[in-house]
């Protein structure tokens, strides 16, 4: 752990602190994907603007929460996300959400504005079709271990050492499992569109993904939505990071300019580009 990095009071999030010494001019909250640990953000902090502060969120079994039972279902990690975050929120926020973490995101994002919280002045999808789209793997949580293990393979984001050694397979298992439960049985609520601009990024040869599903995302705001390709298949991510990390840091420039001109629940804008 480095001195900019600490856990918050909730054992939910992790604190990367804006590198510039001072307070946050904007925080970034970021949701890992399925089988992951907050630590795949780690990294991030240097390749972002200064003035932000990146939030890791970290859910139960795993890391520093191992001894906590794993869960399988987005409503109690999004109820537990909305009592912990709302300390957070005395500044302009932003959410990324990678793959099954931008299911979490997004209902946390509608749970925040039903409480009157404002909404995040950008929601950022990477690598998911929009919510209200069926995974394209559903009933994969139910097969089998060696089944499920070929399944995803395919994937192409799964290191061998995780398959091949026995402690490791018993470690990441369970908790993989877990979370490809979250996406299989998403319940997506119709709900009035959000306001807040979105960036949905998705890799050329991610086969989780669908055009119709990333053009979905247009339904779910009535702010801009941003399209952005990247090479590779579904964890486009690690291999083309530092481009992602530029991305993502000229979109908080540009929403943060907005979010400070305007009041705190206020992100619409008018112009949608896609």
């Amino acid at each position: 752990m480095t001195t900019r990095e600490w856990p918050a009071e909730s054992p939910w999030l992790i604190v990367h602190a804006a590198s510039n010494g001072r307070h946050a001019r904007l925080r970034l909250f970021c949701f890992h994907y399925a089988g992951a640990t907050a630590s795949i953000f780690r990294s991030w902090r240097d390749g972002l603007p200064d003035w932000v502060e990146l939030i890791a969120v970290q859910l139960p079994g795993r890391e520093y929460r191992l001894a906590e039972p794993l869960v399988e279902d987005a409503g109690p990690i999004v109820d537990a996300l909305a009592n912990c975050v709302p300390a957070l929120l005395d500044r302009p926020f932003a959410f990324f959400g990678r793959s099954m973490g931008a299911l979490i995101a997004f209902d946390l994002a509608h749970a925040l504005r039903a409480r009157e919280l404002g909404e995040p002045a950008l929601f950022v999808a990477s690598g998911r079709n929009a919510p209200r789209f069926r995974w394209r793997d559903a009933g994969i949580q139910a097969l089998p271990d060696d089944a499920f293990i070929a399944t995803v393979r395919d994937y192409n984001g799964t290191p061998d050492a995780l398959i091949a050694e026995p402690a490791m397979r018993e470690l990441w298992l369970p908790r993989l499992r877990a979370d490809l439960t979250i996406s299989a049985t998403y319940r997506y609520t119709e709900a009035p569109a959000l306001d807040c601009p979105m960036l949905v990024l998705h890799g050329t040869d991610d086969g989780l993904v669908s055009d119709e599903g990333l053009k979905g995302w247009l339904a779910e705001t009535n702010g801009p939505v941003r399209y952005r390709q990247h090479p590779g298949n579904h964890f486009f991510l690690h291999g083309d990071e530092r481009r992602v990390l530029a991305e993502l840091s000229l979109e908080l420039e540009n929403v943060l300019g907005v979010a400070e001109r305007a009041p705190p629940d206020t992100c619409r804008m008018e112009a949608r580009a896609y």
